[in-house]
């Protein structure tokens, strides 16, 4: 019988988390300190999304997100509602599956007229070994810092995002996690953001504690708001010429402990 097994498991690797290891699709089953309510996205892969026990065996925090869209998965939900102009996920070839603060849930620039606010946000990323890197194509945003103006009739590009592109963690100009050591390991990410409408403000970004990149002295709030999100998100860049079926693949990236908070030791990912 244990031989069975054992063959059954090497001709059908399993790739995502078993029955018992779910523990919820609901966000908000999380606490990320300063985050506030957590929204996600729906997609017909109604299990793309969850919330499991640690499938590596060595996460530092026990309970993790699993992002793991689906080749064609997307949303038919109209971007910035009607003022949108019909702008789906589905009809411009986007793939998305983020948790997302609350568009006003951020920071808003309104209350950084007198002084500007330092705010740090900070999770665990896992890569595993089977995420397409060699697919030139798929280059997803995993973390945005979304600015937008109030009425504003259309999106924005992210002030600030992170990115695995050509199999690399990279950030603001700078790579942050090598293509050597991106895939199967846990990485300690932490951004340092001082929030400002003078030239004063400044981002710094850390992997494992180590200080890997650093942009200072100049405005950081440059919109009404900025909020941030999470996850896997993939749009084609008008500049390319992509194959007329293609569609972004299957990819699973895990997330744990994701947190913001006014002060560093509070994240979630330093109080373990």
């Amino acid at each position: 019988m244990r031989k069975i097994l054992i063959l059954i498991i090497i001709l059908f690797p399993i790739n995502y988390t078993l029955a018992n290891d779910y523990i919820s699709k609901d966000p908000n089953h999380l606490s990320r300190g300063s985050f506030g309510k957590a929204y996600v996205g729906k997609l017909k892969n109604k299990n793309a999304y969850q919330i499991i026990k640690d499938p590596t065996g060595f996460s530092p925090i026990e309970e993790v997100e699993m992002f793991s869209p689906k080749k064609g998965d997307c949303s038919d939900r109209k971007h910035w509602g009607k003022k949108g102009g019909g702008v789906t996920d589905c009809n411009s070839g986007r793939q998305r599956l983020e948790v997302s603060q609350g568009a006003k849930d951020g920071v808003k620039k309104t209350s950084l007229r007198k002084n500007p606010k330092e705010y740090w946000y900070g999770y665990y990323l896992f890569v595993p070994k089977n995420f397409p890197t060699d697919d030139e194509y798929n280059a997803p945003t995993i973390n945005q810092f979304f600015a937008y103006n109030k009425n504003t009739k259309g999106g924005f590009a992210p002030f600030l995002s992170a990115d695995l592109l050509n199999g690399k963690f990279t950030s603001f100009g700078d790579t942050i996690i090598g293509k050597d050591k991106l895939k199967n390991k846990w990485h300690k990410i932490e951004f340092h953001i001082r929030w400002s409408i003078k030239d004063d403000g400044f981002i710094k970004i850390y992997h494992n504690d180590k200080l890997k990149s650093e942009t200072k002295n100049f405005i950081t709030m440059q919109k009404d708001y900025v909020f941030a999100k999470y996850g896997i998100y993939n749009s084609k860049n008008n500049f390319i010429l992509y194959p007329s079926d293609y569609d972004f693949p299957d990819q699973t990236i895990y997330f744990a402990g994701y947190s913001i908070s006014t002060k560093r030791e509070n994240l979630k990912i330093n109080r373990n």
